[in-house]
């Protein structure tokens, strides 16, 4: 199935606008020295939920991919940013920034791929 160009345009908004509130949740969270875990995945679990509505995911697989994508924005994100903080070791709170940036497009793709792919069948 080919995708419509207005699901794509509305997939480019979503996923760039949420990575958009993350970069801005952890800049500012971190900043002040506070965590902004819950807060990213709150943003984490709207973005799939947004994602898989404009492709008409059943309830049940939006769940299941809101829950692994929190468990794998969690670990990539952890990852990520010690990984990101060897290669900026005097700046913490950009590399964060820079790795939540990261994982959230790549989950944000992901996730349109796959409801996307499965839709398709």
């Amino acid at each position: 199935m080919k995708i419509s160009f207005s699901q794509l345009q509305w997939a480019n908004l979503i996923i760039h606008g949420f990575a958009a509130a993350h970069v801005l949740s952890t800049a500012l969270f971190r900043t002040f020295g506070a965590d902004p875990g819950w807060l990213l995945s709150i943003l984490t679990i709207l973005m799939i939920v947004m994602l898989t509505r404009i492709n008409d995911t059943p309830l049940d697989v939006t769940a299941a991919i809101a829950l692994i994508s929190c468990l794998a924005g969690f670990y990539l994100g952890t990852l990520g940013a010690d990984v990101m903080l060897v290669l900026l070791p005097h700046s913490v709170v950009l590399s964060q920034v820079i790795t939540t940036l990261l994982v959230t497009e790549i989950l944000g793709w992901l996730t349109f791929l796959i409801v996307r792919k499965s839709k398709s069948k």
